[in-house]
C-alpha cells in the first residue's frame, strides 16, 4: 500500500473510530490529493476528524494549511449513537426486494426474511445486519469499496452485535454463497479499522489473500479517485459516449462469489447492449 493510501486509511480509522495511530510525512500536494479522494468518496469529515484527532495529539507533519482546511469540515455527528433498527423497510417485508443480480439469490434471499419474520424467535437485528452486509457487497462489487458503507456496518456490529443470533446468520450466508466475499468485507473491517476477530463470528478465514486484495484496492482507488465512480444514467457522459463498455469490476471478486459475479457482469454485458441508440 503506497503512504497516499497508508496515511488515508489511518486518517479514516482515528476520525471514525477513534483509533489512535500516527501519520508519515507527505508533502503538500499529496495531502491535497488525499482530501480530493476523501471528498470523492464523501468522507471528507471523517477525515478531517481525524487530522484534527491526530494533530491533538502533538503531531505537526500535517501541513498548516491542510489542518486549517480539516478544521473547516463537517463532523460525523450521527454515527456513534444508537439508531432505531426496529422496522425493515417495505421492499424487504413484502418479499419482492432485488439485492443481488442472480434470480435464484434474490428468491434465497426473500424467502430467508419470509421465514425470519414469521418465526418464533425473530431477529430483526439479524435480518439488518445482513442487509448491511449484503449492501457493502454490492457496492464492492459495483464501483469498489465503499467506506462510509463500511462504516456503518462497522459501527451497527459494535452498537448491536451483542442482539445479532450470528448462528442464523452463518447459516443466511452460506445459503447466499456469499461466505467469500463477506470474509473479504470482515477482512476489511480488521485491517482497514483495527476490528478484532472476535467482534466478527461471521468471518471463518483470514489470511495474505484478503490483505493482498485489499491492499490492492485501496492503493487503486486513492491513486485514481475518479476511475471508481458509478456513471448514473442521468451523466451528461451517457449522451457523449452511448455504446459504453460494461462494468467489468465484479469479475476481479470472481473467486470469492462465482455465482453472483458472474450473473452480475452479464447484467452489466445486457445493460451497455440495451443502451446502444438505434
Amino acid at each position: 500500500m503506497n503512504i497516499l493510501a497508508r496515511n488515508f486509511i489511518k486518517l479514516l480509522s482515528a476520525g471514525t473510530f477513534n483509533v489512535e495511530d500516527t501519520v508519515e510525512p507527505m508533502s503538500e500536494y499529496k495531502w491535497k490529493r488525499l482530501l480530493s479522494a476523501a471528498e470523492t468518496y464523501k468522507v471528507q469529515d471523517f477525515i478531517g476528524n481525524g487530522i484534527t484527532t491526530i494533530c491533538k495529539s502533538g503531531v505537526t507533519i500535517i501541513p498548516t494549511r491542510i489542518q486549517e482546511a480539516a478544521q473547516n469540515l463537517t463532523v460525523a455527528k450521527e454515527y456513534g449513537k444508537k439508531q432505531d433498527y426496529t422496522k425493515l423497510d417495505t421492499i424487504t417485508v413484502s418479499g419482492k426486494a432485488k439485492p443481488f443480480a442472480n434470480f435464484y439469490l434474490n428468491r434465497k434471499y426473500n424467502k430467508i426474511v419470509f421465514n425470519e419474520i414469521h418465526s418464533i424467535d425473530t431477529s430483526i437485528d439479524s435480518i439488518v445486519f445482513i442487509n448491511k452486509l449484503i449492501e457493502n457487497i454490492n457496492k464492492l462489487l459495483n464501483s469498489g469499496l465503499d467506506f462510509r458503507s463500511l462504516s456503518d456496518l462497522g459501527f451497527y456490529l459494535r452498537l448491536n452485535g451483542d442482539k445479532i443470533d450470528f448462528v442464523k446468520t452463518d447459516g443466511w450466508i452460506k445459503a447466499l454463497k456469499i461466505q467469500g466475499i463477506a470474509n473479504l468485507i470482515g477482512n476489511c473491517l480488521v485491517q482497514l479499522f483495527n476490528f478484532d476477530n472476535d467482534e466478527l463470528p461471521f468471518i471463518t478465514e483470514t489470511g495474505d489473500k484478503y490483505l493482498h486484495t485489499i491492499s490492492r484496492e485501496i492503493d487503486n482507488m486513492i491513486t485514481n479517485p475518479t476511475r471508481h465512480i458509478e456513471i448514473n444514467d442521468n451523466s451528461p457522459q451517457k449522451g457523449i459516449n452511448p455504446i459504453k463498455k460494461p462494468n467489468s469490476h465484479p469479475i476481479k471478486y470472481k473467486s470469492y462469489c462465482p455465482l453472483e459475479t458472474s450473473s452480475r457482469f452479464m447484467a452489466n454485458i445486457i445493460k451497455s447492449l440495451s443502451n446502444i441508440d438505434e
